[in-house]
């Protein structure tokens, strides 16, 4: 494999995960009172569990 490949490949690989971050621009919204979540066993995710914590949702999204 060439230099030329592997840099290529390389750039691709960067590109790709850069792709997919997101910056969140709007820190320390509460919690919206619509907001209806549930983990992947089905337990509903409730606001009030939320609230006065910080949080991270990681949103996967079957293809």
């Amino acid at each position: 494999m060439s230099r030329r490949d592997i840099l290529g490949r390389l750039l691709l690989g960067l590109w790709v995960l850069a792709s997919g971050c997101d910056v969140y621009d709007k820190p320390h919204r509460p919690v919206p009172d619509t907001f209806k979540a549930h983990f992947a066993d089905g337990t509903p995710l409730d606001r009030q569990a939320l609230l006065g914590r910080p949080w991270v949702i990681n949103l996967w999204v079957p293809g």
